[in-house]
């Protein structure tokens, strides 16, 4: 298993860390609570407008947003608003938010995940992913979720980790099964979709930083 690096970049000068992880993480100036993150097939960054291109063709599926509380977008200039209010107004007040998925073969954006924006001091976080569909069926969501597990519980104080998905979307549950999350409750989540308002029946699951060191230490 080839160890990370951990490079610390600013104006003067650029520390390389060698840590027992298998990605490598670059922290920049621009938004220092969100590193890059690096694995052998993709790229974990800030999102940037210049993205909407490629997040519009996920994000005009009705199929990607039929679990999230949002319509498809119906232009590239919906994805690039949703890319300034969701991604980088948050980054400018401290958040830590998501990451924009690149697949490092053809520098293309697949999709997004990361904590639903909190601060770097929050306790508790809340995971969320969407991708492409082209790239459905490869289990990505597994793959780059234990990266930002592992970034949440080593970098930040999040000591517990949620994830919300409706009690009938399976995929979502297969992956956070394999991440070790478990199941803790199930409640009514208000959805609201322009002036539409219903209510739906969601899963809750969780993973504590003292459970993800107990397995991480097999």
């Amino acid at each position: 298993m080839l160890p990370c690096l951990i490079s610390t970049v600013n104006k003067n000068a650029q520390k390389v860390y060698p840590l027992g992880y298998t990605f490598r993480q670059i922290i920049d100036d621009t938004y220092p609570q969100m590193p890059i993150i690096e694995t052998k097939n993709y790229l974990l960054r800030p999102a940037r407008l210049n993205d909407a291109e490629d997040m519009f063709e996920y994000y005009k599926q009705s199929k990607v947003v039929e679990y999230l509380p949002m319509s498809s977008h119906k232009t590239v200039s919906d994805t690039r608003r949703f890319i300034k209010s969701f991604f980088i107004d948050n980054y400018n007040q401290g958040k830590i938010g998501h990451f924009a998925v690149v697949d490092k073969s053809n520098n293309k954006v697949i999709g997004n995940i990361g904590l639903n924006n909190v601060y770097k001091s929050d306790t508790e976080g809340e995971i969320g992913i969407c991708i492409n569909p082209i790239y459905w069926g490869h289990d990505i969501a597994t793959e780059l979720g234990k990266e930002v597990i592992k970034f949440a519980f080593t970098s930040t104080n999040i000591k517990r980790i949620v994830a919300n998905t409706y009690e009938n979307n399976k995929r979502t549950r297969k992956s956070l099964k394999h991440l070790n999350l478990k199941y803790y409750k199930t409640y009514n989540k208000k959805i609201v979709k322009g002036m539409k308002i219903t209510y739906v029946k969601c899963d809750s699951y969780r993973i504590l930083k003292s459970e993800y060191i107990k397995i991480n230490r097999k």
